[in-house]
């Protein structure tokens, strides 16, 4: 999905398009990490339910991992639930306690079993969203912190869900908390006296340089 903006049409500096790509470089490092370390967590919280192959397959279903880094993913998760794989004994698949039972009653244990094994890794998908979500946020700020002297932290952090392809709606959560984060980060003058208590203390502050909303581009996805 294309997000419209203005900074597509500008050309930076050789050193600015230097730094915006490493910081790129360690963005995707950074959401490998937290895939990998998701997806072996995912397998353990659902060790119970499901084989490691199972679960690890039911996690890349659940969660939409970009396809440039599943593999290392997949390499790097595997590498981590090494003790976990090591130490589950080999035996031959036993039907489960409910199956020798009469077959309605077969059925309806069956059906919850599928039913609480859909809800937890509801549960532990959703939990995973989150983690990259954040992952997500923390990269955006570091792409505005390089482009701070080049465009508006709107724009760069515009920049960065567009070059992640970030979905709607994955797009919009984190363009609208990189915005907030960065807002708690360089505080306007009225705001940064709010924390103040007593009018003594606000007197004897340092003076903020004043920074108007117009220094913000866009501001609107559409």
């Amino acid at each position: 999905m294309s997000y419209p903006g203005l900074i597509s049409t500008r050309r930076f500096s050789a050193a600015t398009r230097l730094r915006l790509q490493l910081a790129f470089a360690r963005a995707l490092e950074a959401l490998a990490d937290t895939y990998q370390d998701q997806a072996a967590e995912f397998v353990r919280r659902l060790k119970s339910r499901l084989t490691v192959d199972e679960a690890l397959e039911r996690y890349f279903h659940e969660v939409a991992v970009p396809a440039a880094i599943e593999e290392t993913v997949r390499c790097r998760a595997l590498i981590s639930l090494a003790g976990l794989i090591e130490n589950t004994p080999c035996r031959d698949q036993q039907p489960p306690s409910w199956a020798m039972l009469r077959p309605l009653e077969t059925l309806r244990r069956r059906m919850q079993h599928v039913e609480a094994t859909n809800l937890d890794c509801l549960l532990a998908a959703s939990m995973s969203d989150e983690a990259v979500a954040a992952t997500h946020v923390r990269n955006a700020l570091e792409a505005a912190h390089v482009l701070a002297d080049e465009v508006t932290p709107d724009e760069a952090i515009m920049h960065y869900v567009r070059e992640f392809e970030l979905p709607g709606l994955d797009g919009q959560i984190t363009f609208r908390q990189a915005m907030a984060q960065w807002a708690e980060l360089h505080p306007l003058p009225g705001e940064a006296q709010a924390f103040v208590r007593g009018p003594a203390a606000a007197a004897a502050g340092p003076r903020l340089e004043s920074r108007s909303h117009a220094e913000f581009g866009l501001r609107v996805m559409v």
